[in-house]
């Protein structure tokens, strides 16, 4: 009888897990509901103007109108005093851009030649007027946002080229740091081009691959923010041409030996900034060589806009030039989406290639109408404006409210009164985003996006397809679709219907990261919610695993179907390279018909991971099977 007993015992416990996981089995989630499809009517004929319509996600219809230029009266810059022969330009062109808010029908037009420019650019109330860069460069020194579009209506700026003045002060330079024999917390750094050997490069550091001299050291990764760590370096000296001794605090210790990629400024403004509810914006043919900062951002209820042909990168005809911008290529915020990314090419920035989201606010007190909330100064929340709510659980609530008042301070903290007192289910912990900043609508297509310090797509808003790009060497995610707040930015609103499709990722997430991640981080933690819906993934070619293949969590109807992934031999083998890892909060997960071209048939069992049980057995298990299905 003591032999049997073990046996019984454990014949009881699978027993009992086996009852416990059919129970988990029987209790599926609820697919959730399909959005409405938008299909806007054909935008009503005006000579002064040409329609471009966009299909998005599930057969959607858009138009983004633009100036029809064979109708417009062109006018030369140079009738305003614009000339290549001025110290600074600003003002001349300042005049022109006056003279096309009085004068819509206008094509404004350059000679092609180089304009330095030293102070701010603005366009405001500019309707049906095309800008004609004719291959003019703009030279500028200007260190925070350039060129700012405000109140316009069908404008088309095109063929024009921005090109930081690096004479004045480098963006960036290439260095290698070597450890100093004999001396404590002692590097020199050694420039790849003396000119560049300057204290002010050490602003921010990032480990480079030493063999291209571009963002992405394979499988590891090394920085540091002057901002974010003032007191790490003690002292700079420079002992040659080329080299500046550094001592530190031994916050550095682990920099000897490595390549990295040095710049003077991060985050330091932005070069074209597109606000305050313009509708219809074209940007086509622009080259953006360098900037301190981001280089297009739109937002503020702005809609209907389309960057096509858009190059971003260093200018090819200066090697020494390692950077282009110092933050992110396109950083679209409570924007009112039905927008279009097409045939462009982002490469070598500071940051991500392109962010869309919206804003959102984590509320911290209600007291009858009024409410205080955590945001960033991004989000959008002013008098008249229509606020939306979502549950702690992230569940979108069934009423609105209409701002009275709103009060805003430094600190990130917001105190709003509404119109009329909030339902007793809004409380402490529960998030309020704008209804007329929803980001959603929009296609991204064509396009390549490469060798750049962060992510190449960030995906917060709904209604988004993206299909035939390739991404190439990103240093983190390829695709990243999250709902984000960290107490710095509040970013994401919950993503429901987005597709990825035909597109080639690349030896993308090479520092180790996943190619491809989803989920939520509500101050470094997981929401628990299906802030995500019906997203899917398909007909993509995955090629040069540096790790995970994909980390998904709080999903509601995830499909990554028909794709194909070879691991490759680019990065070391790793036990969960080309891995799935779905987190707890996730349901309805379909793996259906992927090929895995360098994977042992048996080895299919590895392809994912799951931490919820029903997940688990129902990929794991079909998979090993040869039906992909969850």
């Amino acid at each position: 009888m003591k032999r049997w007993k073990p046996l019984l015992i454990l014949l009881c416990v699978i027993a009992l897990l086996a009852g416990s996981v059919t129970c988990v089995l029987m209790k599926r989630t609820p697919l959730p509901e399909q959005r409405e499809v938008l299909m806007e009517p054909v935008p009503a004929e005006n000579p002064l103007r040409q329609a471009l319509e966009v299909n998005g996600v599930g057969e959607s219809r858009f138009f983004i109108q633009s100036p029809n230029a064979a109708a417009l009266q062109t006018v030369p810059v140079a009738q305003f005093g614009a000339s290549p022969d001025l110290a600074d330009n600003a003002a001349a062109l300042n005049s022109a851009f006056a003279y096309c808010k009085e004068h819509p029908g206008t094509r404004l037009q350059f000679d092609k030649a180089v304009y330095y420019v030293s102070d701010h650019l603005t366009l405001e109330g500019l309707k049906d007027v095309l800008i004609d860069g004719n291959g003019a460069e703009i030279l500028y020194d200007m260190g925070s946002s350039l060129f700012t579009v405000r109140h316009c209506e069908c404008l088309e700026v095109r063929d024009l080229t921005f090109e930081w003045d690096w004479e004045k002060m480098p963006l960036s330079a290439t260095a290698r740091a070597v450890d100093v024999a004999g001396e404590k917390n002692t590097l020199d750094f050694i420039f790849d081009n003396p000119a560049y050997a300057r204290q002010e490069m050490f602003y921010a550091v990032s480990q480079s691959d030493p063999e291209a001299g571009t963002y992405g050291a394979k499988g590891t990764y090394i920085e540091s923010y002057e901002g974010q760590n003032p007191d790490v370096i003690l002292s700079y000296t420079k002992i040659a041409d080329d080299t500046i001794r550094i001592v530190h605090n031994g916050a550095w210790a682990h920099f000897g030996g490595n390549s990295y990629i040095l710049r003077s400024v991060a985050y330091g403004g932005s070069l074209i900034d597109i606000y305050e509810e313009s509708r219809d914006i074209t940007l086509d043919s622009l080259k953006l060589y360098g900037g301190t900062g981001m280089g297009i951002i739109v937002g503020e209820k702005t809609s209907h806009f389309a960057l096509r042909n858009i190059f971003i990168g260093p200018d090819p005809a200066q090697p020494d030039h390692g950077t282009s911008l110092d933050a992110d290529a396109v950083h679209i915020n409570d924007s009112n989406g039905c927008f279009l990314i097409e045939n462009c090419d982002f490469s070598r920035q500071g940051d991500d290639d392109v962010n869309i989201n919206s804003g959102i606010g984590l509320i911290q007190s209600v007291s009858g109408r009024t409410v205080t909330f955590e945001a960033d100064g991004s989000m959008n929340a002013e008098a008249g404006d229509t606020m939306r709510f979502r549950s702690t659980r992230f569940a979108l609530m069934d009423f609105t409210a209409v701002i009275e008042s709103c009060d805003n301070n430094d600190s990130g903290v917001r105190t709003v009164t509404f119109t009329e007192d909030l339902p007793a289910s809004v409380t402490a912990g529960c998030f309020l985003f704008n209804r007329d900043n929803t980001g959603s609508n929009y296609v991204i297509r064509n396009n390549y996006f490469h060798e750049h310090r962060a992510r190449g797509l960030l995906l917060q808003t709904s209604d988004g397809l993206v299909e035939n790009n390739t991404f190439y060497k990103t240093t983190h995610n390829a695709i990243k679709i999250v709902m984000d707040i960290n107490g710095v930015w509040h970013e994401g609103t919950g993503a429901d219907n987005i597709v990825v499709r035909n597109n080639k990722f690349l030896s993308c997430a090479v520092i180790g990261t996943e190619v491809i991640e989803v989920g939520t981080k509500v101050l470094e933690k997981s929401n628990h919610s299906f802030a995500f819906t019906n997203i899917r993934i398909e007909d993509n070619e995955f090629r040069d695993l540096c790790g995970n293949l994909m980390v998904v969590n709080n999903v509601n109807n995830f499909a990554f179907r028909r794709n194909t992934i070879t691991l490759g031999s680019a990065f070391r083998n790793d036990v969960g390279k080309g891995r799935a890892y779905f987190l707890a909060d996730c349901a309805n997960v379909d793996l259906t018909g992927n090929t895995y071209t360098d994977v042992p048939a048996l080895s299919l069992k590895r392809v994912a991971r799951c931490d919820s049980p029903a997940v688990w057995l129902r990929v794991n298990a079909s998979a090993f099977f040869g039906k992909e299905e969850a």
